[in-house]
């Protein structure tokens, strides 16, 4: 089988799960089919041995992307005028006409050309995003034109665009990946030109995975999708379970996107709130983002002591991740929550808000009402002091999350693949 995966991240180049996930999938998907993988712009550093990335921002170098070939043909007659001698008979005269045909190639620029050659494809979020979407769209396009393939995946809605105009130019199924919607990325705050652009994909594709049954649902009631056409397919870690560190409890991080969705204001009150019953630990916030100065603004009115490390790669949030003792995950939406099982693996207790999408898959997992402010303290002093229940909550945890493997994922895409195919 050969799939077309369409992305807008891969690893090390990342801004959070999505690309960790994407990553996740293609590589398993790759050891059972062949994988290529459309990125907007690769970076030297993206590299795979099973995966073919392809780098879009690269091929829109090439002059024969944004022009067509005309074939002009042109018919000249060539005339001559003479005459035949005859021995003893008068001059016969007479009149040749050829045709001959000159065929031309010229290049005409494309319509797409003058509103898609000035926009640049950085595979960022920040610069011109839509007008990235759009030539996204019309270089995945022109790209598997030329190759043959039996399905399209495609990750998130700034690849969907690209999704619907690459299945109508090959006429092949396509699957689309929900990882979070707009709904749970900004709640209230939810742009509709992205819930337009998340519904086109949507109605578009012939099958829907959710990372979450809580994905799924939302799904269903947002959008009015059909639950039969969506498939729960949980991502998971390439991480082995670590040794417990022996050392007195001591390190509370959060780690996440400084957004409202990931609610990491909650954690500064939760801190203030441990230090006012006189427990003395160590608070670290690890990620970057628009709440970043209100944040550290919070911290010094309260008079905490926090530490920011803003955003990190991931080598270095894995490495930091070791150094916690406490993971709290405060999202106001997790649709699943793969830093939750990152540390699950490596053995680092988590207090969750309801409503984490892994908590499906992890039932032991420790969730509170995050408006619960008196039961979430009450949770994490627990967790942080009382050594029997940590150490059942890391057991039983990492018992449930250690049944999750990227392998197991890929093979229930390619039963819906073959599904599909044999329906």
């Amino acid at each position: 089988m050969n799939i077309l995966m369409l992305g807008w991240e891969y690893p090390p180049k990342i801004t959070g799960g999505l690309g960790v996930a994407s990553q996740g999938i293609a590589e398993a998907l790759a050891k059972q089919a062949e994988v290529t993988f459309l990125l907007p712009k690769k970076h030297k550093e993206q590299v795979s041995q099973k995966v073919k990335l392809i780098d879009l921002a690269e091929l829109s170098k090439k002059p024969s992307v944004w022009n067509k070939k005309i074939k002009r043909t042109e018919i000249i007659e060539e005339t001559s005028i003479g005459q035949t001698l005859v021995p003893y008979l008068p001059p016969i005269l007479f009149t040749k006409t050829k045709s001959k045909s000159i065929i031309t190639i010229e290049l005409t620029p494309k319509q797409e050309t003058a509103l898609l050659g000035k926009i640049k494809l950085t595979g960022s979020y920040e610069e011109d995003l839509l007008g990235q979407v759009s030539k996204y769209a019309f270089l995945a396009t022109h790209f598997a034109k030329k190759k043959k393939y039996d399905f399209i995946h495609a990750h998130d809605w700034p690849t969907f665009k690209a999704a619907i105009a690459v299945k109508k130019a090959l006429k092949i199924p396509l699957a689309i990946h929900i990882h979070s919607t707009e709904f749970e990325r900004n709640g209230i705050f939810a742009q509709n030109t992205t819930i337009a652009l998340e519904k086109e994909g949507i109605d578009a594709a012939d099958i829907i995975f959710t990372v979450s049954q809580r994905t799924k649902d939302l799904m269903t009631s947002r959008y009015g999708i059909e639950a039969s056409k969506i498939k729960v397919i949980p991502n998971a870690v390439n991480l082995r379970p670590s040794l417990t560190p022996l050392r007195k409890p001591k390190k509370i991080g959060f780690i996440g996107r400084f957004t409202h969705q990931k609610s990491p204001s909650t954690f500064l009150d939760l801190a203030r709130s441990l230090e006012s019953k006189g427990l003395d630990f160590d608070y670290t916030m690890m990620g970057d983002g628009y709440l970043a100065d209100e944040l550290k603004h919070k911290a010094d009115s309260l008079n905490l002591k926090i530490k920011f490390t803003g955003f990190l790669t991931r080598q270095k949030l894995l490495k930091q991740l070791n150094t916690l003792d406490l993971l709290v995950v405060p999202s106001n939406a997790e649709p699943f929550g793969l830093v939750t099982l990152e540390a699950i693996m490596k053995k680092i207790p988590v207090a969750a808000a309801q409503g984490s999408g892994v908590a499906e898959f992890i039932p032991s997992l420790p969730q509170v009402d995050k408006w619960n402010h008196f039961e979430y303290v009450q949770l994490i002093e627990r967790l942080m002091t009382n050594q029997d229940y940590r150490q059942t909550v890391i057991d039983n945890c990492l018992s449930e999350a250690s049944q999750l493997s990227w392998k197991r994922s890929a093979e229930e895409i390619i039963s819906s693949y073959t599904s599909f195919l044999n329906h």
